[in-house]
């Protein structure tokens, strides 16, 4: 969302550079210790996972895109097939990937509404519904993580009420929890960029089932941050400020996970009539990751490995395989980021420039851009390298000028 004012990211860490001229931004009050950024970090929806995994590392794989909701697993009343969700499990697992598989939708045979236009979206009988997760559960066990129903903020994809939801959800979380204990239960994914999506995801995490709130159902708390068509990543990042104060405002703690992300997206899946150039794809990556790192977000999941015409940034070429500039950028910022521990993020109020600070083995290195134009900034002290977004190193020292353009740079010893 192009918003007046970019407010990113938590800033939890000494002054920059920058000095006294830095403004820490926010995206809402995140935990205060920094864990180190690990491969789970790192996630990706993967539409072609079945024949061929990424050519990137992935450490989850957000399987929304691979038909294999409700409707695909139970093709009729206790009849199952899960002979491709097992083999989307096993090819993520042979790749070092967690697969988290979004339950839901409604079969038309489990409906009230069954001639529905929009079946998929209605609400399910309830004792369908239970034998539906416990069937998965028993099957998957941790093998996967579990997202109960996608965008339900959108009354395209859930029909029924907040309550209505609620009801579904707590008893989805209790089977899963109960069958599986350590597995982990996402709540469902909410869209964040429009007043009325926000105001619905308020109404839901209001709920009580039972007399206990619906948050303390979660181990993590699913986003789709998407701006409006002209948004950014620091866009994005205000979205998700606003998402923590709803679940603040009910007393959710639990991690949040960006669960689907990309930008230019207009909205019922229009196509948009020209992508980004190839530089500004690759910042909008890297600059998505770093700042999610920053937030304290536990995973980022890219929407997707595919071409995608309703979607401006692309993972990779024409021929649907090798990787873009984006997805080149993807795997860049994975190396600046794994295993370190991101301090947070400050702008400066005059140049405007990003800083976002990090730490690994006791060695601090920075990661700068501006949102537009360009400036410079004197390196800062233990300086000795500066890559760009490509992977093109130079050295440095302390004083010396470091040009900043709107592709990041990532400065270290």
């Amino acid at each position: 969302m192009a918003a007046a004012l970019v407010l990113a990211v938590q800033a939890c860490g000494p002054a920059t550079a920058h000095g006294p001229a830095a403004d820490s931004v926010q995206a809402g009050a995140a935990p205060a210790k920094a864990a180190a950024t690990t491969s789970r970090f790192f996630g990706m929806h993967a539409p072609q996972l079945a024949t061929a995994f990424p050519r990137a590392r992935v450490g989850a794989v957000n399987l929304t895109t691979n038909g294999v909701y409700w409707p695909d697993l139970e093709t009729s009343p206790g009849v199952w097939d899960f002979s491709h969700l097992d083999a989307l499990v096993s090819r993520a697992h042979r790749n070092g990937a967690q697969p988290l598989l979004v339950l839901g939708q409604t079969p038309a045979f489990y409906s009230a509404s069954p001639s529905s236009p929009q079946v998929w979206a209605t609400v399910p009988d309830l004792a369908a519904w239970k034998s539906y997760v416990q069937k998965v559960v028993d099957r998957y066990g941790t093998r996967i993580d579990y997202e109960i129903w996608p965008e339900a903020n959108i009354v395209s994809n859930w029909a029924g009420t907040p309550h209505e939801l609620a009801v579904r959800v707590a008893a989805a979380a209790r089977i899963i929890h109960q069958t599986a204990r350590h597995a982990t239960v996402v709540s469902p994914a909410m869209v964040l960029r429009l007043s009325y999506e926000r105001h619905w995801m308020d109404q839901f995490f209001a709920q009580k089932v039972g007399g206990t709130r619906i948050g303390a159902s979660f181990d993590a708390i699913g986003l789709d941050p998407y701006p409006k068509a002209t948004g950014s990543p620091e866009d994005s990042m205000t979205l998700i400020g606003k998402a923590r104060r709803i679940l603040a405002s009910h007393k959710v703690t639990a991690p949040l996970w960006n669960v689907e992300i990309n930008y230019g997206v207009v909205g019922g899946n229009q196509p948009i009539t020209g992508h980004s150039p190839d530089r500004k794809q690759a910042s909008y990556v890297v600059r998505t990751y770093v700042l999610n790192a920053a937030a304290r977000i536990q995973r980022v999941y890219w929407l997707g490995w595919d071409r995608f015409s309703s979607l401006d940034i692309q993972m990779v070429q024409s021929d649907g395989v090798t990787p873009s500039a984006a997805g080149r950028a993807y795997s860049r910022v994975q190396k600046w980021l794994t295993g370190q521990k991101a301090k947070g993020c400050q702008q400066a109020r005059h140049s405007h420039v990003y800083t976002c600070t990090q730490v690994r083995n006791g060695r601090t290195s920075w990661i700068y851009w501006v949102p537009s134009g360009r400036t410079s900034v004197p390196a800062p002290a233990g300086a000795r390298h500066v890559q760009s977004m490509t992977g093109v190193v130079s050295g440095t020292h302390r004083g010396k000028r470091i040009k900043v353009t709107s592709s990041p740079v990532w400065v270290y010893h």
